[in-house]
């Protein structure tokens, strides 16, 4: 049905439900103090670290770092997507979805990209088995028809599509989906042509791009769908839609280089393999991934390139580590894919391989020794400062302290005088505009602590406690500053003005189409360590008074630099903001 569900109903219903309940009937819940507790059921698990907390009606996992609300976990659950999920909790409380008038649903305005992907995909798959070179090149790659079924591959003809989708579509939705291209006389050309056809899925299971390869030689020899309102290749894993459906539950994943390794593993049997679309692995995919599983397997090829691009994914994977995730690294022998070794060896002899990956941090001793040499002081020298460089970016401090000691053993040199290195490291900037599980501010500041900290763990406090009092002047005045989080929590306030008896779960779901909703998800589930109601509020205050702080005295600072000539308002108001600054330097 067109139209926005009304966020007056999704408060409504979120306030009907219980996410207990919700959770209750698909997974087993066992009581735990104020919560509720279960073996994770988006990750496998031997003992619980999935807990339900009925006071601000969310779930997380310290497992895996998956968390939300009741719909999110429908969403997650069932894979759905969200007005199913709210359809379907509606359902339960015996409730009729509302729709607003209108046709500015950005999902009902993407249908026809979608309609045209679905008809481009059916035609590639009667083109395949119509010709016999393509049908040979899979079976001579160990792909056989189940396998090709599963993945609804395909054969891109020299031509054929443009004329199959006319009917149909207009030439400009095939441009907007991918499948066609603009010629310089103002016509379209399609864009694969002569190539094996893999359709990209997202995590409901539409297909929102194509990967091409060709079998015959030209280059280039794989083509991706270009960029597009449903296509985005630095947020697409390949395969992860049929892993999932393989098995909800997956112990880990193992990442390799592309879909042809995807498929030839599932055709031997191994379904926890997926792919980054032709772009190096980002925090986006891991986090991701990270969201399905606690361990993650990279596979990379064992030449000079593989090497680099293990390198460039140590950059990544080092910050996105967190309490029990686990990264891995398997080096293939050159020459070899995943594809070969499984055809070769057999789906034993790829999980042999497997268990023989190296943990994160021992590939980044191996590469930093091939890097850096450690026969001699230089070298050593030399390594000490590179890895350090590294490990300032990782933000367990557990993780950081192991990596910190290893490093030691490699040059000799002790962790005390390590950490002095670390600590001369420049302050690393956040990677990820919206931090996923593990990416995660301090939960309580110290005083001298960077804005960016300080805004995180206010309005993790708000969050988490939206029955508090948050009316004092000192919350009032700070939403006012100039920033993207003033004004977050500016709308967070707001909401809470509007509704104040609203639960945390309620409290989300408000954002849930804000480019900042991950964000507010991460801070939701932040451990605080406050204990009392009264601690959180008093820690949330210092949060605000320190920001108003660094902002007076930044003004301050603008105000009276040299060579400045202040008017009659700007004395003034540097009067004003000085009376300010010495208000907060006054002991509480």
């Amino acid at each position: 049905m067109a139209g926005l569900i009304p966020q007056a109903f999704i408060d409504d219903l979120l306030e009907r439900s219980d996410i207990v309940e919700v959770i209750q009937r698909r997974v087993s819940l066992k009581k735990a103090g104020r919560e509720f507790a279960a073996c994770c059921p988006f990750h496998g698990e031997k003992t619980p670290s999935f807990y339900v907390s009925p006071q601000k009606q969310f779930y997380h996992c310290f497992g895996c770092g998956a968390h939300g609300t009741a719909v999110s976990f429908l969403m997650e659950y069932e894979n759905l997507s969200f007005p199913e999920a709210v359809e379907q909790l509606a359902e339960q409380a015996g409730l009729e979805v509302p729709r607003e008038a209108g046709d500015d649903d950005r999902r009902e305005a993407h249908a026809p990209l979608y309609d045209a992907l679905d008809a481009a995909a059916e035609w590639y798959v009667q083109q395949l088995r119509q010709t016999p070179k393509a049908v040979e090149y899979l079976k001579n790659r160990g792909i056989d028809g189940a396998t090709a079924r599963n993945y609804q591959i395909g054969w891109a003809p020299p031509s054929g599509l443009i004329e199959a989708l006319k009917p149909r579509f207009t030439p400009q939705q095939m441009v907007d989906a991918g499948l066609a291209a603009r010629r310089d006389d103002g016509g379209i050309r399609e864009r694969f042509r002569s190539r094996i056809m893999f359709p990209i899925r997202d995590r409901r299971g539409r297909i929102t791009g194509f990967g091409g390869r060709l079998i015959e030689d030209g280059e280039p020899k794989y083509l991706n769908s270009p960029e597009s309102e449903v296509f985005h290749k630095g947020q697409v894993i390949y395969g992860l839609f049929e892993a999932r459906k393989a098995g909800t539950r997956l112990d880990d994943i193992v990442v390799v280089e592309g879909y042809m390794d995807v498929v030839g593993l599932a055709r031997a049997g191994f379904h926890r393999a997926v792919a980054c679309m032709g772009t190096a692995l980002t925090r986006a995919h891991l986090d991701s991934l990270f969201r399905q599983v606690s361990r993650i397997t990279l596979c990379f090829d064992g030449d000079a390139a593989g090497r680099r691009a293990a390198w460039r994914s140590l950059g990544e994977a080092l910050p996105a580590i967190q309490g029990l995730r686990e990264v891995r690294v398997l080096f293939l022998p050159e020459g070899d894919d995943p594809d070969s070794l499984v055809l070769r060896d057999g789906l034993a002899g790829w999980e042999e391989r497997l268990a023989g990956a190296l943990p994160l941090s021992e590939t980044l001793m191996r590469l930093q020794r091939e890097e850096h040499p450690t026969d001699t002081a230089e070298g050593r020298t030399r390594f000490a400062h590179a890895a350090m460089k590294l490990v300032a970016t990782a933000r367990d401090p557990l993780f950081r302290d192991q990596l910190v000691e290893r490093i030691g053993q490699e040059t000799g040199l002790s962790p005390e005088r390590l950490e002095q290195v670390l600590s001369e490291q420049p302050p690393q900037p956040v990677r990820s505009p919206e931090p996923g599980p593990g990416h995660e501010l301090p939960a309580t500041p110290a005083s001298g602590e960077s804005a960016p900290t300080l805004w995180g763990a206010l309005l993790a406090r708000v969050l988490q406690h939206p029955e508090l009092d948050w009316s004092q002047p000192e919350f009032r005045q700070v939403v006012e500053l100039p920033g993207a989080a003033a004004e977050t929590l500016r709308n967070v306030l707001a909401a809470l003005d509007e509704s104040p008896g609203r639960h945390t779960a309620g409290l989300l779901e408000r954002f849930r189409d804000q480019r900042h909703f991950q964000r507010l998800m991460a801070l939701a589930h932040q451990e605080l360590n406050d204990g009392e109601p009264a601690v959180t509020h008093q820690t949330a205050l210092d949060c605000a008074r320190q920001l108003l702080r660094q902002h007076y005295r930044s003004r301050i600072r603008e105000l009276t630099r040299p060579g400045s000539e202040l008017g009659t308002e700007q004395r003034a108001e540097l009067a004003r903001l000085t009376q300010q600054v010495q208000r907060f330097d006054v002991p509480k």
